[in-house]
């Protein structure tokens, strides 16, 4: 999973990717001139997966991972086009956004939450419009031409183009956001976004009041104090955390919100070589979770054994869970749960 992080100048994009990866990437604010992206990836806490990992004891253990992309400056309104398309490069694998806000004084000057806010949504849609008016234009002078096009895909581009003329993202329509016809554009303003409230360390969190976007969600975080505790050995961290009232790190809230926001799920497979942990969209049926592994165990899928994880933990290995009668054959309609730790049996 790949989350770009986007923002206003000054708004703290570079602290927040600290914060999540314990990267220490220079924070000065967005000149204006082309800045290359940070990235790092990251592993997804999971608790489950450390104690399969005990259970096991395998040669490796493979946590699932995210990588964050922490992307300088805003997007329609720079003035360099080459800047404009950089960014839109860098953003468009992108499964989700994290849109940081400024909540701090900053040089002097009060936040802007809401107006911040507002005005980056505008800059998504605005980029989105302007992709999509140039195609409709190339698909009306090929209509002209006597070529025939995709009238679903016209029909599709032409309701975006009436959303967003209106002033609202893609997120908000359904249709949009999981046609296949408009796979290939990855519009910024249909992605699932995250908005995180970068507060001052001297904010109490949960007192703004804050109109976010349809189809978006939010976290509160104090972003340079994350950053400063990232660096930290985890033991001395987690005494300040507790010491400070914070129930868990920042990248622990943000990633259970773009889970919840992605419809993602866990599910694991295990053994003496490897405990690894898959992440897969809810209601994923068997036989395309077992493509996640290989194409070839989805080719040649013929039964899923399951045990759900808790049932699992409980009767303390495999054996014994198969002996309780906790251990199942699923066929290939089998809608996978979150947790599942899953033996595929296939044949190539």
């Amino acid at each position: 999973m790949e989350i770009g992080i986007v923002g206003l100048p000054g708004c703290g994009k570079t602290t927040i990717f600290n914060a999540l990866t314990g990267s220490e990437a220079e924070t000065s604010a967005y000149s204006g001139s082309r800045k290359a992206p940070n990235i790092a990836q990251i592993r997804v806490p999971d608790e489950r997966l450390d104690i399969l990992a005990r259970m096991y004891r395998p040669r490796k253990t493979t946590p699932a991972v995210i990588q964050y992309v922490d992307i300088g400056g805003g997007l329609a309104s720079q003035e360099k086009k080459d800047s404009m398309d950089e960014i839109l490069r860098l953003l468009r694998p992108a499964d989700a956004l994290v849109h940081v806000v400024r909540c701090f004084e900053l040089a002097g000057q009060a936040p802007a939450p809401q107006s911040d806010l507002d005005e980056f949504e505008s800059e998504l849609i605005l980029t989105d419009l302007m992709i999509v008016e140039k195609r409709l234009e190339r698909l009306e002078k090929e209509v002209k031409k006597g070529k025939k096009g995709d009238p679903r895909e016209l029909e599709l581009l032409q309701k975006a183009q009436r959303l967003l003329d209106a002033g609202r993202a893609l997120r908000s329509d359904r249709e949009i956001t999981s046609a296949p016809e408009l796979k290939g554009y990855a519009f910024l303003s249909a992605k699932p976004c995250i908005v995180v409230l970068n507060l001052g360390e001297d904010d109490e969190p949960g007192n703004l009041d804050i109109s976010l976007p349809e189809g978006a969600s939010a976290v509160e975080l104090k972003g340079s104090l994350e950053m400063e505790l990232a660096q930290l050995d985890e033991e001395e961290a987690e005494a300040f955390r507790k010491d400070m009232g914070l129930p868990e790190p920042a990248t622990y809230r943000l990633i259970k919100e773009s889970y919840k926001l992605l419809g993602l799920i866990s599910f694991f497979t295990v053994g003496e070589d490897e405990v690894k942990a898959w992440t897969i969209k809810k209601g994923t049926r068997a036989q395309k979770a077992a493509g996640a592994i290989h194409s070839d165990i989805q080719k040649g899928f013929i039964r899923a054994e399951v045990v759900a994880f808790d049932d699992l933990a409980e009767a303390g290995s495999h054996q014994a869970a198969q002996k309780a009668g906790r251990v199942r054959l699923e066929g290939k309609e089998y809608a996978v749960q979150d947790g599942d730790v899953i033996n595929f049996r296939f044949n190539v």
